[in-house]
């Protein structure tokens, strides 16, 4: 029931009037009508913004997840925070990405927005709009509907998202909330050494689960920053057994202010994947770029 709620929230921030999701959900502009099966395009297509679900938290708090999808097969899409890709309230506005690459598509939980308890009543939204190939496309996220709710606890066989840190004795960060890393300094065409520290943890609920030492898998991408290409030399890593450290280098072609995230995730478990919210935790680092 959750997969095919969330999945209905994505065609109804394409294609429907606010009423039908709790609104103010909208899209605007020039959108051809396509045929079910109609071939992907490989570009011209906008970015879909997801609110993938919320959490309650024990201090009585709510945290909105919000993932995306490019809707193209070729196209990457880079839009800057502004007018064009912007949160309301504004107080929330931020941290949402600006680059919307083809690898993945369909990407989850890429961050997340916490509101205070107040919200319980579900009247306030939080609403992400993004404008791209001149389709503008709004998603509201609030506290209702509980299909749509997510929880941090483990799944059938235990799994849980791993810890990850940015320092082997440093402060570990877990769940789309995740972990931030002091801030870095790189000039363009230089490498930059990042490292992550994972560490694979499952829950045994009853002596019938059996855990699983999987390994964990570290993917990068660039989440914030000007629109020329960010490389990173591997673009992901593989943890075996799930503990130990994961070092990428980065390489940035044009100088500014740029967001890198790292999704840490033991999908190779059974009971672990990005459909069923679970298991993966964010990593994010700003690092300032110089001529």
């Amino acid at each position: 029931m959750r997969i095919a709620h969330i999945a209905a929230v994505l065609v109804a921030a394409q294609v429907a009037p606010a009423s039908l999701i709790g609104g103010p959900a909208s899209v605007h502009a020039q959108q051809v009508q396509r045929l079910p099966l109609a071939p992907i395009p490989a570009k011209g297509e906008p970015v879909a913004p997801f609110f993938e679900g919320w959490y309650r938290n024990d201090d009585g708090s709510f945290t909105f997840s919000f993932g995306y999808l490019n809707l193209n097969t070729q196209e990457v899409l880079d839009v800057r925070l502004g007018a064009e890709n912007h949160i309301e309230p504004r107080e929330f506005d931020g941290m949402q990405p600006t680059h919307f690459p083809v690898r993945p598509r369909r990407d989850r939980g890429v961050f997340s927005v916490t509101v205070p308890s107040s919200w319980e009543d579900g009247e306030e939204r939080v609403v992400w709009t993004i404008t791209a190939n001149g389709v503008t496309s709004s998603v509201p996220a609030r506290v209702f509907a509980p299909a749509l709710q997510l929880d941090y606890g483990p799944r059938a066989m235990g799994s849980v998202p791993p810890l990850v840190r940015f320092d082997r004795e440093g402060e570990a960060g877990q769940h789309v909330q995740g972990v931030w890393g002091e801030p870095r300094s790189a000039k363009v065409g230089e490498p930059l050494t990042l490292q992550l520290w994972t560490e694979e943890v499952s829950v045994r609920d009853s002596e019938d689960l059996v855990n699983q030492e999987v390994d964990v898998e570290v993917t990068w991408f660039k989440h914030q920053g000007p629109a020329a290409p960010v490389e990173f030399e591997p673009w992901q890593i593989t943890v075996a057994g799930g503990i130990g450290e994961a070092t990428t280098a980065v390489t940035f072609r044009e100088p500014g202010e740029y967001i890198l995230r790292a999704r840490v995730d033991n999908w190779d478990a059974n009971d672990s994947s990005a459909g069923n919210q679970c298991c993966w935790s964010n990593a994010y680092v700003r690092v300032t770029v110089t001529p």
